[in-house]
């Protein structure tokens, strides 16, 4: 795939195959990762790779998944990821609130990366921090940012337009076929061509 389809193919994925990810590949994860840039290039992000099966369990207790659709989009068993990068913020290192660019960037780098590897993922923000700090002994130095779910995909989001820009019009949503439907506002509503208010197109 060109690098741009990558970016338009890639879909948040909540239903995995019951397959491991080779620990080199989320090595190969973490190289990506800290190719981000980086405010004042301070490298505040350290990552933890999550994929020993009993932890791998523990962690999965302490993450939400897809609040518009649960709890059908809630992985069962055996449609659970095969593994998970925790993304931490040294607090130390950080340049102040940049941080938290400093972590969207490498997850960005993380996602597209695995997508490149046929990999699925899901970036996920609602978790029990506290417990997820205690299970992994998390130094307090370090803020939990996020974990990033991943597996090889066991479904196929497809990405639309929105029909209407209000919040229920951006709501992710299953069809009949539980499949699984993103909408995305339009170029036409987001981009301005040298002035605030001038279309792009």
């Amino acid at each position: 795939m060109e690098f741009d389809e990558i970016i338009r193919t890639r879909r948040s994925i909540r239903r995995f195959k019951p397959e491991p990810i080779d620990r080199q590949i989320l090595l190969l994860l973490l190289e990506s990762a800290r190719c981000a840039p980086s405010a004042a290039n301070k490298q505040p992000i350290e990552y933890i790779i999550v994929d020993e099966q009993k932890v791998i369990e523990q962690l999965f207790e302490q993450l939400s998944w897809a609040g518009y659709v649960q709890p059908r989009r809630n992985p069962a068993p055996e449609s659970r990821p095969a593994a998970y990068i925790v993304v931490l913020i040294n607090s130390k290192r950080a340049l102040g609130d940049f941080g938290k660019v400093d972590a969207a960037a490498a997850i960005e780098n993380i996602i597209l990366t695995a997508w490149c590897k046929g990999i699925g993922s899901c970036w996920l923000g609602a978790i029990q921090r506290d417990n997820i700090r205690e299970i992994l002994t998390v130094p307090e130095a370090f803020q939990i940012d996020s974990v990033v779910a991943l597996g090889y995909p066991d479904e196929k989001p497809v990405m639309e337009d929105a029909k209407n820009d209000n919040d229920e019009g951006l709501k992710y949503y299953l069809d009949n076929n539980d499949k699984l439907h993103v909408p995305k506002r339009p170029l036409a509503k987001i981009g301005h061509l040298n002035q605030y208010g001038k279309a792009v197109v």
